[in-house]
């Protein structure tokens, strides 16, 4: 947290989905630090937990955590509805939840079925969070979005993870189906796209863990561009694709 934007987003709420690990716990620990109330969202419940205490502890913010399957329409609608209660209602969305197939192959020796659940996860979940979250933003005349979008620069060396890259590629589209409808509502929705970041994810993945020059982008740069997109620096850009990597080193 720097100076010049401590607690910027103060009396704000915002809601992080896959904020477990990885880039979506540097997200929350970002708007955490900038006094921002935080709802959550994992599939292990033991995870967010451990992070919402340790940002009520360090930035004495409310933080909500719960654990939720974003694919679940009912569930999401729930944990909205109690997030709105306890923290207020929401300012910032940030669809980050992602999972990515267990193998390395091309798509005729995938499973099927898992790949579908990889769109499910990728795409089916921002919808279903973003639905549930932008009526309320459409109404106050002010909110954000921000879909963590990606290259498929795996998918693109490899040929693999079809399920992985769809998922992202139609997750995009979503984005820009949004622009026109939005336009002159307050509302903003964009796009991140994090460069290639050493989480869980990446490092199980033998495209990557099998070289030694991996050219990885700094976690920290996806985390303050956020941070920037709920003070609203990024408003007159709605529906692009920002690039964390290059606009931390612009």
């Amino acid at each position: 947290m720097t100076p010049e934007h401590s607690r910027d987003l103060e009396g704000r709420v915002g809601v992080v989905t896959g904020a477990g690990r990885g880039i979506g716990r540097e997200i929350a620990r970002s708007l955490a630090a900038e006094g921002m109330s935080l709802l959550l969202l994992a599939r292990t419940g033991s995870q967010v937990r451990d992070l919402a205490d340790e940002l009520i502890a360090a930035c004495g913010v409310k933080v909500l955590p719960a654990a939720v399957d974003v694919t679940d329409a009912d569930a999401v609608a729930r944990v909205v509805q109690h997030a709105e209660q306890q923290l207020g209602t929401v300012d910032l969305l940030v669809n980050n939840a992602a999972t990515i197939e267990s193998r390395e192959v091309p798509f005729w020796e995938g499973d099927a079925e898992e790949m579908w659940r990889v769109v499910e996860t990728n795409l089916r979940g921002p919808l279903l969070m973003t639905r549930a979250l932008l009526p309320p933003m459409v109404q106050r005349g002010h909110g954000h979005v921000v879909n963590l979008t990606s290259r498929a620069r795996a998918a693109t060396a490899t040929g693999t993870y079809t399920g992985y890259a769809v998922s992202k590629r139609a997750l995009s589209a979503l984005t820009q189906s949004l622009v026109g409808p939005l336009a002159g509502t307050g509302v903003v929705v964009l796009d991140v796209l994090p460069g290639l970041v050493k989480t869980e994810m990446t490092l199980g993945m033998p495209v990557w863990t099998t070289r030694d020059d991996v050219p990885w982008d700094d976690v920290g740069a996806t985390a303050r561009l956020v941070a920037d997109i709920a003070r609203g620096r990024y408003d007159d850009r709605a529906g692009e694709v920002l690039e964390a990597p290059a606009l931390a080193a612009s």
